[in-house]
């Protein structure tokens, strides 16, 4: 082994400098480089050498080429130093690190070296559980294994593994000072290496630091050798004979040696094979052992541990695991149900904090190469840290589980089989999703209309679902995050494949309505010349429809609300198709959608499909600024609605780093969850546990509750404080008390091609829940009949324009006080009809605009490309009344003015008779949501401060005369709960929170 260490005494350096020995013992056994000699130092190097960075983030940027060369040619690597290669620029991203987030570890007490490489087992001495370090967002995989699927997992080019955590007072680790990374494929491959992420102190250099340094260097110099153990089902049925087989690989000449391997099974605890047999690695490619157990599966738990130890010294410890099917262990228990607002299990409510996850090694991958042992470990943590749901499924390569239509793949489906068993030995209950985006199509040609396409999904969902007929804690997931129905441009909103089935399905549908192509010439404006037959009705494309007020070439208008329309009936009768298929399998199980912040984007809405599933979701992932918007307008009034999805993406400043620290990450996610439980939401489930690096996605590369190396971020934190608060207050959640006011999302205006319905209701909730402290619920337009069953007191149709005949109808001989802002006097094509105020007279809006409100006047401002596009409903500046509806005739949702706004607000709650649950008595109001949700025995407060500032707070709750008091930090939030009579009896994280009578202090 050669080595080249890199110092240089007039050099920029961290922490305290290598002693004179250590660069004397260093010279002895290398290469000692400075800045003058580096270059030259790497250029002769020879194969299999390893270079050793002293200097962390300080590399004379001239020599980066010449370390690329060398890593990439044979070379390996040991860096020393906080936050390594990122000055004077970040070179670190040809390493394929994406990016090095600073962590805090203030938290941290005790070191450990890791346990499948304990390399440094004897070197923990070295290492101060607060000493600063880094994380690193590793992103080695450039490359998809189905290009064509925008959810593909990619090829495992390396895999980063904890040489030394720092861990808190309950074990928990937290930060890895010390990291392995091992290149399996691509430009490095077979290079190795070591990441010391501390900045070196004097105790560093006194106890051997220098020393270390050089047998990490040897020890890199070995390079890498990849080891799998894989049994080859992770689960057997009864009396079967299980297999498993061994595979070790050299990926460089000098990694080639002999092995010596001891692999033991246990069942329920007992040795039943100990296994010893030597290996020797060639650089041909990998050799192999298989090894069949000596008896018969039983029901349950086989563990596998494998120890391997090379002739260099090198230890190896890896874990694996299969399953003895066991039908009484998937069986017991009820399955969960779903109510109006929750789930429950055995009559007993059950608030979801969830946690997505496949694997924490191998990631999308899990259902080809599982290691239930990996599962198990971490389910078990998930039930320890209160988290009650896994969501998994499959996200890609479906052709690789059923690749011929109708034959699935044995191994997968056993995969699944094992991956179900894991977590019902920790009672989580598991939602696998099938489809990600838009269904596989196998042989067909439109994902939702084809037949030939659907019946090839119900043959592959009924592959895995009639496995699991009786399990107990499972239930399905059609498709995540559906889009309509083009699978290459998915998110953007309706989008046609232009088939012959699309063409006639839409055709059939508009028909259905009305079949007099005169009724569609008139409402999409279309001459006999331009549309003189059904022949010629053609599925829109989006480039051919007039989004913009200012387009002047000739574009289509009216058909993008019918083809829109056209796509949610399709969509809604797919998810019936197919949920017809699990449930005569499966009857007693609940089915859903995980769709994402669909509303506003012209996609599939649980608004339309609520109908045909049991409980609907949400993504909370882009819209940060309107997260109660979210969770409001995904909650059907009759299903339970879940943050299926909640995370935080990744951004950038304009240089390319991170925007967010990973605490700023954490209040995010904390923020997040607590809005996932407003207005009635079943809960929360996070998105993800373990970042996946094996994605060509800077985002997934960022995004977990673990970073890649496996140590918890803070977000771990945030699930862990939910899920055991809310395991405290689950039987506190029965009968929520319904809000009083119920605003109509504008569908009309949203799915037509002047959209605005999204930007006016997220005012209305910011002004409604924020300034004046008023719950909100959210009713469809096309579904209006939902309030004959549960009324309101007052409604809200907040500036809509464009309204259907339906809803105007249920307008009319509605009795309940109605607030309409707008125009009043458009149909849902924007087409002049009766008004439904007689003072009506549509004209164009103005810049600035008064509105009279009692004996006040308030200013509206309609900036931007407002007066293009939007009108008043006549010239007045007074509100109208006429029987229950109060008119407002500008579309005051959308001026920029938040006062009149207010005052408007304000005069319909009175005119309803209708007030605030609580009295706000001090803090600033604007950035703080605050929430009562009331129960049978009590309630559950929520509290979030949006501001950049600590609020000190108190409110009196109207019904039982209480006052509480806290301080509600910036960007957290604050969850309690009360009894009956209004006492503290919950809080999450035990935030201090103080009650009295009025009038007693």
């Amino acid at each position: 082994m050669s080595a080249i260490f890199f110092y240089d005494e007039k050099r920029a350096y961290h922490g305290e400098r290598p002693q004179q020995e250590d660069l004397a013992l260093w010279q002895e056994y290398g290469t000692l480089a400075d800045s003058n000699t580096l270059i030259n130092a790497l250029s002769s190097a020879s194969h299999g050498s390893c270079f050793v960075n002293t200097h962390g983030p300080f590399f004379p940027s001239n020599a980066w080429p010449a370390l690329l060369y060398f890593l990439q040619n044979g070379g390996n690597l040991v860096s020393l130093g906080n936050m390594p290669f990122s000055q004077p620029c970040p070179l670190f991203k040809d390493l394929n690190i994406h990016e090095m987030l600073a962590i805090d570890n203030s938290d941290a007490q005790s070191i450990e070296a890791g346990t499948e490489y304990p390399l440094l087992a004897d070197k923990t001495h070295l290492f101060q559980a607060q000493a600063s370090t880094c994380g690193f967002v590793l992103m080695p995989t450039k490359h998809k294994d189905c290009p064509k699927e925008s959810s593909s997992s990619g090829p495992m080019d390396a895999r980063i593994y904890p040489l030394i955590t720092a861990n808190d007072t309950a074990g928990r680790a937290i930060a890895a000072p010390v990291v392995l990374i091992e290149n399996h494929r691509g430009i490095f491959a077979g290079s190795r290496w070591l990441f010391a992420n501390i900045d070196s102190s004097a105790l560093f250099w006194e106890q051997g630091g220098g020393e270390a340094l050089l047998d990490w260097a040897k020890s890199c110099a070995k390079g890498t050798t990849e080891i799998w153990i894989k049994p080859d089902f992770a689960c057997y049925y009864p009396s079967e004979v299980p297999t498993y087989s061994l595979q070790l690989e050299a990926l460089r000449p000098n990694a080639c040696c002999q092995w010596q391997i001891e692999i033991t099974t246990r069942y329920a605890g007992k040795v039943i094979l100990q296994e010893t047999l030597a290996l020797t690695t060639h650089i041909n490619g990998p050799v192999f052992h298989r090894s069949t157990l000596p008896t018969v599966i039983l029901h349950g738990y086989y563990a596998i541990h494998c120890k391997a130890i090379s002739a260099f010294g090198e230890v190896r410890e890896m874990r694996q695991g299969f399953w003895g099917r066991d039908h009484r262990l998937l069986e017991e228990g009820q399955p969960l149900s779903a109510g109006r607002d929750y789930f429950t299990r055995g009559g007993k409510p059950v608030p979801i904090v969830g946690m997505t996850y496949m694997a924490s090694d191998v990631h999308r991958k899990f259902l080809q190469l599982p290691n239930p042992a990996a599962w198990d470990e971490d389910m078990a943590e998930f039930a320890r840290m209160g988290i009650n749901y896994i969501r998994t499924g499959i996200w890609t390569a479906w052709r690789q589980i059923m690749f011929a239509d109708g034959h699935a793949q044995e191994a997968a489906l056993r995969a699944i089989d094992a991956f179900l068993h894991c977590a019902k030995r920790h009672n989580l209950e598991t939602c696998f999703t099938f489809f990600t985006f838009t269904p596989e199509t196998w042989e067909g040609h439109n994902p939702y209309l084809d037949p030939r396409a659907i019946a090839a999904q119900k043959r592959f969902i009924s592959a895995i679902v009639s496995r699991h007929k009786n399990t107990s804690y499972v239930h399905w997931d059609l498709i995540n995050e559906p889009s309509m129905f083009n699978p290459e441009q998915i998110f953007l909103g309706p989008r046609s494949v232009q088939d012959p089935v699309e063409i006639a399905a839409f055709r059939n549908w508009l028909q259905q309505q009305h079949s007099d192509i005169n009724i569609w010439q008139q409402r999409w404006g279309q001459s006999p010349t331009s549309l003189p037959d059904w022949h010629t009705v053609l599925p829109p494309n989006a480039q051919e429809v007039a989004f913009n007020p200012t387009e002047i070439s000739p574009k289509q208008h009216g058909i993008w609300l019918d083809y829109t329309l056209f796509t949610q009936a399709m969509h809604k009768r797919w998810v019936n198709d197919l949920r017809s298929t699990l449930s005569a399998i499966a009857p007693q199980r609940l089915v859903t959608v995980g769709q994402d912040e669909a509303l506003g984007m012209q996609r599939p809405s649980p608004m339309f499909f609520a109908d045909e599933v049991d409980y609907t979701n949400v993504h909370s992932w882009w819209l940060n600024d309107d997260l109660a918007w979210d969770s409001i307008f995904s909650k059907t009034p009759n299903k339970p609605s879940l943050v299926q999805e909640t995370g935080i993406m990744h951004i950038e400043s304009p240089n390319g780093r991170s925007k967010r620290s990973e605490t700023e990450l954490a209040y995010m996610l904390e923020r997040k969850y607590a809005y996932a439980f407003i207005n009635g939401g079943a809960g929360a489930v996070q998105w993800l546990w373990n970042i996946n690096y094996h994605m060509d996605n800077i985002n997934e590369s960022h995004i977990g509750a673990c970073r890649a190396d496996g140590t918890r971020k803070p977000e771990a934190m945030i699930s862990e404080d939910y899920g055991s608060f809310f395991k405290t207050l689950a039987p506190l959640m029965k009968n929520r008390q319904l809000e009083d006011i119920a605003v109509i999302y504008p569908f009309s205006n949203d799915y037509g091609n002047r959209r605005f319905a999204l930007e006016a209701t997220q005012r209305l909730v910011r002004v409604m829940q924020y300034e004046l402290k008023m719950p909100v619920r959210a009713i469809s337009e096309y579904k209006l009949s939902d309030l004959d069953h549960a009324p309101a007191k007052l409604i809200i149709i907040p500036s809509p324009h464009a309204l259907s005949q339906a809803a105007r109808d249920w307008i009319q001989q509605c009795k309940t006080p109605i607030l309409l802002t707008g125009p009043c006097d458009l149909d849902a094509y924007w087409q002049r009809c009766s008004p439904l105020l007689s003072e009506s007279a549509t004209c164009n809006l103005q810049r600035e605009e008064v509105l009279h409100i009692g004996s006040q006047k308030y200013r509206a401002s309609f900036g931007g490309n407002k007066i293009a596009k939007l009108c008043k409903g006549n010239a007045s500046t007074q509100l109208q009344t006429s029987g229950n509806l109060l008119w407002c005739p500008l579309p005051l949702e959308m001026n920029e003015r938040t006062e009149p706004l207010l005052a408007l607000y304000q005069a319909a709650m009175d005119w309803a008779g209708i007030s605030a649950p609580f009295h706000w008595l001090s803090g600033e109001q604007p950035g703080v949501f605050a929430q009562k949700l009331s129960f049978e025995q009590g309630a559950l407060w929520i509290l979030v401060n949006e501001s950049g500032q600590e609020e000190a707070i108190s409110f009196s709750d109207k019904a039982n005369n209480m006052v509480y008091s806290l301080t509600l930090a910036s960007q957290r939030a604050v969850l309690f709960a009360t009894d009956a009579e209004g006492k503290v009896t919950a809080r999450l994280r035990k935030h201090k929170v103080s009650h009295h009578l009025a009038g007693t202090h």
